[in-house]
């Protein structure tokens, strides 16, 4: 028979057994339950993604139900449609024929911009809150169009076009009409300012000689006064209401000139300077010809001439060749008249219409004292009177062979 200390230890085997069957069961479940974790996490991190997600309309919710984002389709492609949260359409998002459009409402639903394609490019436009276009700004065939509006209508107020030859500004009035241009090209730039019939009436730019050109204009659009640049210098010009010049001041290739016009444009006065001798003034007639003329002559003496009406020399006084002044008188082209100084004084003569002496009065070169000599038609001499050296009278047969001698007593 077993004793009671045997049957105890027994007991107590068993219990030691059962004690560590079941760590080992715990463990067991615990590398069970982490593996099977671990395979649902990976199963959650690896599922498959969809590669396409079909739908013919796609809505996007606010907390209310209301739709704030709305994915459809139009009759000419895809649309994107977005609502403020007071339920107004503020923005769309579509295609065109042309390509794309964006469209942005204000919250009274209202356009208020916008950006379309269209077939020379693209396009943007801003509008008002009453829907009424303020701008915008184009692409066109050859370059671009950006245009303002007026604030009551959608008439134009500036436009600026820009193509590939030049680049052209208008801006135009509360009637729509142009009163402004401006712009630019290979020639340069200009600007002008137009009146409310559309006449010019101020001009600032390049002219046809690629020079600097000032203009101004009356009410009738005729030029009134203009300021440029000729081939050697500047010249300004002041005309009257008929556009007929009446003052002008030009640089010629001698120096300055002014001119002083009649209403015609041909008379009046001219004062300028000559190239290399000076100055010279002329008073001309009604017909544009000289009456009176002052200059600087080839000795760079004095010339002062009287003309008539055809401009024909009536009267002439200058510098002679001796460097004494002379007067001269003409019947048409004859020199009539001619009142000079010599090397001992002072000479007279007179000619006929055959420009021959006839009468020559003056200081003798061959004796002291006065000399009267007359003479025929051909200048020669016929009759002599001298003051010196005793006072005589000769006359003189056609020859000039001495006839008689009449002497003081």
């Amino acid at each position: 028979m077993t004793s009671i200390e045997t049957r105890l230890e027994h007991i107590e085997l068993q219990l030691q057994l059962i004690k560590q069957k079941h760590r080992r069961e715990r463990c067991v479940g615990l590398i069970c339950a982490t593996l099977l974790g671990a395979a649902a996490l990976v199963g959650f991190t690896r599922a498959p993604e969809p590669q396409v997600i079909q739908a013919s309309r796609l809505e996007i919710l606010d907390a209310n139900g209301k739709i704030t984002c709305l994915l459809s389709n139009s009759p000419t492609g895809g649309q994107l449609d977005v609502w403020g949260s007071g339920g107004s359409n503020v923005a769309r998002l579509s295609s065109s024929e042309s390509g794309g459009d964006l469209t942005v409402w204000n919250s009274a639903g209202k356009p208020v911009a916008g950006l379309f394609a269209n077939s020379t490019g693209g396009r943007l436009e801003v509008t008002r809150g009453n829907g009424q276009l303020a701008g915008f700004l184009e692409a066109t065939k050859d370059g671009s169009d950006f245009v303002l509006t007026h604030s009551d209508s959608e008439d134009n107020a500036l436009q600026l076009s820009v193509n590939a030859e030049r680049t052209v500004g208008t801006v135009q009035n509360s009637t729509g009409k142009p009163a402004v241009r401006f712009g630019s090209s290979e020639n340069g730039a200009a600007f002008s300012v137009l009146d409310s019939a559309e006449k010019e009436v101020a001009y600032l730019g390049c002219d046809s000689k690629n020079a600097g050109m000032f203009r101004i204009a009356g009410a009738n659009g005729k030029t009134a006064v203009e300021c440029g640049v000729n081939n050697v210098g500047g010249e300004f010009r002041i005309a009257d209401i008929n556009g007929s010049t009446a003052v002008e001041c030009t640089v010629r290739d001698g120096g300055g000139e002014l001119a002083v016009r009649e209403t015609n444009g041909a008379g009046g006065c001219i004062l300028g300077n000559t190239a290399m001798r000076g100055g010279y003034s002329e008073i001309r007639n009604h017909d544009g010809k000289a009456a009176l003329s002052f200059e600087v002559q080839e000795n760079f003496g004095g010339r002062a001439t009287v003309r008539t009406a055809t401009g024909q020399i009536a009267a002439l006084m200058d510098q002679g060749k001796e460097e004494s002044g002379t007067v001269q008188i003409f019947a048409g082209a004859t020199r009539m008249a001619a009142l000079s100084g010599g090397p001992t004084g002072g000479l007279l003569n007179l000619f006929n219409m055959k420009g021959k002496a006839v009468v020559v009065a003056g200081v003798a070169v061959d004796a002291d004292g006065g000399l009267l000599s007359l003479r025929n038609s051909d200048g020669q001499q016929t009759v002599r009177a001298a003051a010196q050296p005793n006072g005589e009278v000769a006359s003189y047969s056609n020859d000039g062979t001495r006839k008689r001698i009449l002497s003081s007593p």
